[in-house]
């Protein structure tokens, strides 16, 4: 190394940081410079007179910019590699947290409430009423790491409500009744892509035999094309394992008999995971026959 470029390194010090998680930092340069794929900025982790409170606001304020931006890579640098999130069921890792909070519906809103912080020397841990990823708003626990300004642990601290599918937080029927409101908007517009993204990919529908995803996309728009009214009441729906619903319902399609059929969907992902009702259909009212 040349003994200017060595000066330069050591005149340089804690000046720059890598900081990949802020949507920010890529769209104003006077905040942060693209250099071969890196974000330097100015100051980002320097020594600061910021105090522990002030520190983890600025952290929501990214976090909840971060989560909004819907970007993977973005959403992934807020959380260590060894993070890890307890609920009030069961545990989930870096990775899963991601997908969950990637997945999010678009135009989700977020919102952080700071209730409690705790400087305990390398890191800070503060607790926050959290919103928008159920309708409930949950007390998180979280513990941030000074350094690199990344969450190291999360806990739910009341499992009356919950947080990313980790308890039940809100009534069932309340939940399916504003996605059946939602799919009568989509069945409205006659759109395959719109239809085809209120089901999972591994979607199938079963009844003597299973009709995979581009099946029932494909019956759904004959009907809707033939002008055919499709109702779907809601009967009765309750929580399952992880975060899912599952839910029973009347179908009416015209010219067809009603029948009942049950369906598992995902509040997380706002998608279908299955659906299907026991034993074969009669002629009068076959769907895939």
């Amino acid at each position: 190394m040349s003994p200017s470029l060595l000066v330069l390194c050591l005149l340089a010090g804690t000046s720059w940081s890598f900081v990949p998680d802020d949507p920010d930092f890529r769209r104003i340069p006077s905040i942060g410079y693209r250099i071969d794929g890196f974000y330097l900025t100015r100051n980002a982790f320097a020594p600061s007179s910021d105090t522990a409170q002030q520190i983890v606001e600025k952290f929501l304020a990214r976090m909840t910019r971060s989560l909004e931006s819907k970007d993977v890579a973005v959403i992934a640098g807020l959380f260590q590699p060894g993070f890890v999130f307890k609920g009030c069921r069961i545990t989930g890792d870096k990775k899963e947290i991601v997908d969950r909070l990637s997945q999010t519906p678009a135009g989700t809103k977020f919102t952080f409430t700071l209730i409690t912080v705790l400087d305990t020397g390398s890191s800070i841990e503060f607790t926050v009423h959290v919103s928008g990823f159920l309708s409930a708003s949950t007390e998180v626990k979280f513990l941030l790491n000074k350094l690199d300004q990344q969450l190291e642990t999360g806990d739910v601290t009341n499992c009356s409500r919950g947080i990313l599918g980790f308890s039940q937080p809100e009534d069932s029927n309340a939940i399916i009744h504003r996605f059946l409101n939602h799919v009568k908007q989509v069945f409205a517009s006659r759109s395959p892509v719109l239809i085809g993204n209120l089901l999972d990919d591994g979607f199938s529908f079963k009844t003597c035999g299973p009709h995979p995803k581009s099946e029932v996309v494909e019956q759904i728009i004959s009907f809707l094309s033939s002008g055919a009214l499709i109702e779907f009441p809601l009967i009765e729906s309750k929580w399952i394992d992880q975060g899912q619903i599952e839910y029973l319902a009347e179908v009416n399609v015209s010219m067809m008999d009603r029948f009942q059929a049950r369906f598992v969907y995902s509040p997380q992902r706002n998608v279908l995971m299955s659906g299907g009702f026991d034993g074969c259909p009669l002629k009068r009212f076959r769907v895939f026959y």
